[in-house]
């Protein structure tokens, strides 16, 4: 199976919170497991359709203030071995605020460098 991933994803956990528009205006919070610059992997307590929408603020460290993103669900699976239902899901950004994305990005870079000096590259 060919990988088809564009970018790199880095292993770390970011608090996460979510609504899904049209739908009631709960704030689901999860955390996540994997983040790219592209998207990340969630796990959430239900099964979100391919294409769903969602409005999400991701926290990380080096902001005050959560980063607001309209995202996308590309996949969604069940978690194997779990007894109740939980869900691992992957969405896509789709926009991020211009006052945001360069902060957001700079703090992956970030990451992505300290990984690399890490391995002694």
């Amino acid at each position: 199976m060919q990988e088809r991933r564009r970018y790199v994803r880095l292993k770390i956990p970011l608090e996460i919170s979510y609504t899904i528009p049209g739908r009631e205006p709960v704030r689901r919070k999860s955390i996540t497991k994997d983040v790219s610059p592209n998207g990340a992997r969630f796990a959430v307590e239900e099964e979100l359709p391919k294409g769903t929408v969602l409005d999400i603020n991701i926290k990380i460290p080096t902001s005050l203030k959560p980063i607001p993103i309209k995202a996308r669900i590309v996949w969604s699976e069940k978690e194997s071995g779990q007894e109740k239902n939980t869900y691992d899901a992957g969405f896509e950004f789709v926009k991020i605020p211009e006052e945001s994305k360069q902060e957001f990005f700079q703090y992956l870079c970030n990451l992505m460098y300290d990984q690399l000096k890490n391995l002694n590259i």
